[in-house]
């Protein structure tokens, strides 16, 4: 993670706490001292790509800090520390659709209804 990425997840963090939701764009550049909403919305997805946060495409303020966010980067690691083993992720909860209804005889009347 480079410093650029590191003061963005911070500032993302710090927002959430004091506010109890995810900072726009316009609020992270602020904080920042950014030139553009363009180099925040590219730090929010490399952030995004190397799983420090997750968003919902197309809907404001969807920026969320994941659990991978509050452990300490590769970076803050020393060098005479071992990499921390991979975390194992939860299986998804998919919800089961209700039962179908049972099942209907249908009895074919003698009478042809066409004619």
């Amino acid at each position: 993670m480079t410093p650029r990425q590191k003061d963005c997840l911070d500032e993302i963090k710090k927002y959430w706490a004091d506010n109890g939701h995810a900072p726009s764009y316009e609020d992270i550049k602020e904080r920042l001292g950014a030139k553009s909403k363009s180099s925040i919305a590219a730090l929010v997805a490399k952030l995004e790509e190397r799983g420090y946060i997750e968003r919902m495409p197309n809907l404001a303020r969807s920026i969320r800090p994941t659990d991978k966010s509050h452990a300490p980067s590769q970076d803050d690691q020393s060098d005479d520390a071992p990499p921390s083993p991979p975390k194992k992720t939860k299986p998804l909860k998919v919800p089961m659709p209700p039962p179908l209804p049972e099942p209907v005889s249908v009895v074919a009347s003698e009478k042809d209804p066409w004619d």
